[in-house]
């Protein structure tokens, strides 16, 4: 079959859950003898080249914080009528409110959307914006012929909201198959166990200022512990350019943070690997691929009580309360206080959780189920299920 995949921003997949999730997606389906074409944007592709196999095409749109996605979608929605198309596959907030209008070009595919994240709850938008995006899932779900949910707190959520029985499959994640070299951290004067680490985007709901303040009051109670450990932040603003500038200020305050900007291959996975332990101070999430990457290299996590979050790691993180500084401040203090010994086993916990539920073949496998399903329009196949 030919699947057209819209909405995500691109590959190679250098940040952003939605485009790993794509990639590992489109490399399995191409595995199984399918042909994906994946679109992309200019501004975020560049010279990349997209997986073995997997067929890119570059549209264009107005690269402007509301308007990126919408028109990137729009202008490849319009693109990819002369694939011919089985089905057409939307990723992402807001690119589904043209699901009624791939519906019509695509009359003859079925047209199914993947809800990542209920967007419209992000601090970064203003109210009109807000009112699209509830609109757009409103549209996806209303309107798909499949929606597809990457957390059960989504489907809930699809269900309560929308009256959509939407169908429950995680991220494909593929597991690690070596353990980075420790080379790279000299370039940032880090050592191994020996700092924190935040990877996200730098937007108010990610909480990266009350981490920086709960790193500060966990150095200023235990001096002994955090004397030697510094905080390390990985990550870009997203359209927030003033909470980024903000948070660069507050983080020079404060010594032992570091703020290292974008970092992606590599150099992200030698961070992740090595770190003492993964921070998620998280206030809203889909599903996070972040957590899952800690979990991968066996690292312990400090995580905010989101069901979204006990998802990813099956409960076994420090579970800290959402925007509460004091708690957090607890939760960082409890992980430094662990032995080796002791960290080891809250990462092999998270690790055993993530290798058996987010498995990559086993999630490529789903979708190409539910992509049968619709084709053959047999009502008596089995939904997915998580291992």
């Amino acid at each position: 079959m030919t699947i057209i995949m819209i909405g995500q921003k691109g590959l190679p997949a250098r940040s952003g859950g939605i485009e790993r999730h794509v990639s590992l997606l489109a490399s399995g389906l191409v595995a199984h003898g399918h042909r994906v074409i994946v679109y992309g944007r200019p501004w975020y592709v560049g010279q990349g080249k997209p997986p073995v196999g997997v067929e890119q095409k570059i549209t264009r749109g107005i690269h402007t914080k509301h308007l990126d996605a919408i028109t990137h979608t729009l202008t490849a929605l319009w693109d990819a009528r002369g694939e011919n198309p089985d089905i057409v596959h939307l990723h992402g907030s807001g690119v589904e409110i043209l699901t009624p209008l791939a519906r019509l070009l695509f009359p003859h595919a079925k047209i199914v959307f993947t809800f990542h994240s209920t967007n419209h709850s992000l601090s970064k938008w203003g109210s009109f914006a807000k009112a699209v995006l509830r609109m757009s899932e409103r549209f996806g779900c209303l309107f798909a012929d499949r929606t597809i949910a990457v957390s059960e707190v989504i489907a809930r959520y699809c269900v309560t909201k929308y009256s959509c029985q939407a169908t429950y499959i995680p991220h494909p994640f593929a597991m690690p198959s070596d353990q980075p070299s420790v080379d790279a951290l000299a370039n940032h004067g880090l050592h191994r166990n020996k700092y924190l680490l935040f990877v996200g985007r730098l937007i108010q709901d990610k909480q990266a200022h009350l981490l920086i303040q709960a790193y500060q009051d966990a150095k200023n109670q235990r001096p002994d512990l955090f004397a030697q450990i510094p905080l390390v932040i990985v990550g870009g603003g997203t359209w927030t350019d003033t909470y980024t500038k903000w948070l660069y200020h507050l983080a020079a305050s404060v010594p032992g943070v570091k703020m290292l900007g974008e970092r992606c291959g590599e150099e992200l996975r030698t961070l992740q690997a090595h770190a003492l332990g993964h921070i998620f101070p998280t206030s809203s999430e889909g599903l996070s691929i972040a957590i899952l990457e800690a979990g991968a290299y066996r690292r312990p996590v400090v995580a905010t009580d989101l069901p979204q979050n006990r998802e990813a790691t099956g409960g076994h993180a420090i579970e800290v309360k959402r925007q509460d500084v004091q708690d957090l401040c607890r939760g960082l203090i409890e992980l430094a206080e662990l032995s080796e010994e002791a960290r080891m086993i809250k990462g092999n916990k998270i690790y055993q959780h993530v290798a058996q539920n987010f498995n990559t073949d086993l999630r490529v496998r789903d979708m190409l189920q539910v992509y049968e399903e619709l084709l053959t329009d047999n009502r008596f196949l089995p939904a997915p299920s998580v291992v």
